[in-house]
């Protein structure tokens, strides 16, 4: 019985217009949304309390569905961690739900969330971890128990971790077999080097793994200092407010915070770097460093992604490389920041024998958009496809309490949203045409082709016809195993 409400209440999320976070409007409704209507659009503001102990509460009341949902974000992740080995931060952030918790253990841990038809999983990433939850409201008391202890007193079986080990490794093994997971991998070593931005996990670090290396690193990175906890759902103030202080009010704040993002410390060498796979395709995936996040252009950045190649087959690079031209199976680009350096990025995928075409003419794309102002039907186009989009920010309960958090996690400016719109309509044609002009330099281009023999010969011959190739780059070639290494 249980289940079947569990079921019902998920299939009514999918049917059911999430009322309390846009007013009363229609999710149907909003793709035809004006630009008054998007400009008049104000988010929900959760409510926001903090523990003694630093650990920040967010709380958004949503009684449509008898659920509740939430999510304890953590700062620090991949990026603060060993040099060696490296994914034993991912293998902390799984191991904390999937090896038991408390006094339970793995498998008895399994088996009283499946009888309760609820879940929690935890998992880190490169800047932050997290552990959530969903309930029926009639158990949160139970399941918060489980997911506090699965946060705070994760007991890391070694059987379990065993066989995330092996699954590692298999993961890895299978590398070469998706190209763009290799141009991927093979990119981002060549732009971040050895800092921890460019770390690709090999074979020898699943070895090195340990569980009091886990113990550690979990005992270095969950703490309230800068946590937030979010709650959303079928529940009141006052329940969320017992709850938190029950199970994290005596959680110990360090009293210190992590110390600031590693830098990204040497320029990447421009050139063609070709890996010589046995797919029937090529796939390519090229560009440079890019910027921070929230440098002062970042609206005109995002319409300029939204032009140049990241709204599908309404980007000029899909309508000239694959439409017009018939290059690619598939294109894309843009410029996406991070948290030192981000990068400015295009993947295209072709021929063998196409391979120099698709990327000279995605590079003209670019080029156009260096040397010429932007259509006014094009910025109009973007900034009402961006707004829209925007909303869906704010889909429901979940998405506005843990956007707050998040935002506020990455160190967000507390007005973001409140100026995002009216900074995006701000955005002119000339200050898109300067974010080509200065964010892009094709003359410090990496670029990465994963393909066959015929796709290399059909590339060396093209470099030597400046008619086909007009770039001065040299062709190496990589050898590609579980990471990539220079021949």
């Amino acid at each position: 019985m249980r289940k079947t409400i569990v079921s019902l209440c998920a299939s009514l999320i999918l049917l059911l217009p999430s009322g309390c976070a846009l007013s009363g409007s229609s999710m149907m409704e909003r793709s035809n949304y004006g630009v008054d209507e998007v400009a008049q659009f104000k988010p929900t503001e959760p409510q926001e309390w903090k523990l003694a102990n630093g650990l920040t509460v967010v709380y958004l009341k949503d009684d449509e569905l008898p659920l509740v949902r939430g999510k304890l974000f953590i700062r620090g992740g991949a990026l603060w961690g060993p040099d060696s080995p490296r994914g034993v931060v991912g293998a902390m952030g799984d191991q904390m739900r999937q090896g038991g918790a408390g006094v339970r253990s793995a498998d008895a841990l399994d088996l009283e969330l499946e009888e309760l038809s609820a879940s929690v999983s935890s998992s880190f990433s490169a800047e932050f971890g997290g552990v959530s939850f969903s309930c029926l409201s009639g158990d949160i008391d139970r399941v918060f128990e489980l997911f506090s202890d699965v946060a705070l007193r994760p007991r890391f079986e070694g059987d379990r971790l065993s066989l995330w080990k092996g699954q590692a490794l298999e993961s890895i093994r299978r590398r070469k077999d998706n190209p763009e997971t290799v141009a991927s991998i093979a990119f981002t070593q060549l732009i971040y080097g050895e800092s921890p931005y460019g770390r690709v996990t090999v074979e020898r670090d699943i070895a090195g793994i340990s569980r009091d290396l886990i113990v550690g690193l979990h005992q270095k990175f969950v703490r309230p200092d800068g946590a937030i906890l979010v709650v959303t759902g079928s529940i009141d103030r006052s329940h969320v407010e017992e709850l938190a202080e029950k199970y994290f009010g005596a959680w110990s704040a360090r009293g210190s915070m992590l110390p600031p993002p590693p830098p990204v410390p040497v320029e990447p060498k421009p050139g063609i770097y070709f890996i010589e796979l046995p797919f029937a395709q090529a796939s390519v995936q090229m560009g440079q460093l890019g910027v921070p996040r929230l440098t002062p252009d970042y609206p005109a950045i995002d319409i300029f992604n939204e032009i140049f190649g990241m709204s599908g087959f309404g980007s000029r690079l899909m309508q000239r490389v694959r439409t017009q031209l018939g290059l690619t199976y598939g294109v894309y680009g843009g410029i996406s920041p991070g948290v030192v350096r981000g990068v400015n990025m295009v993947f295209l995928q072709t021929k063998a024998q196409s391979v120099a075409p698709a990327i000279t003419e995605s590079l003209k794309v670019l080029a156009g958009m260096q040397t010429a102002l932007p259509r006014g039907d094009e910025m109009a186009e973007k900034k009402t496809a961006l707004a829209n989009s925007y909303i869906l920010n704010f889909d429901s309960t979940d998405d506005i309490a843990g956007r707050h958090a998040y935002l506020q996690l990455l160190n967000y400016p507390s007005d973001y949203d409140q100026t995002y719109l009216s900074k995006i309509q701000e955005v002119s044609p000339e200050a898109v045409e300067g974010v080509a002009q200065k964010r892009w330099n094709p003359e410090k281009f990496v670029i990465v082709v994963v393909g066959n023999d015929q796709a290399y010969r059909s590339l060396e011959q093209s470099l030597k016809d400046p008619a086909v190739w007009p770039y001065k780059f040299d062709l190496n070639k990589l050898r590609f195993e579980s990471s990539i290494v220079m021949q």
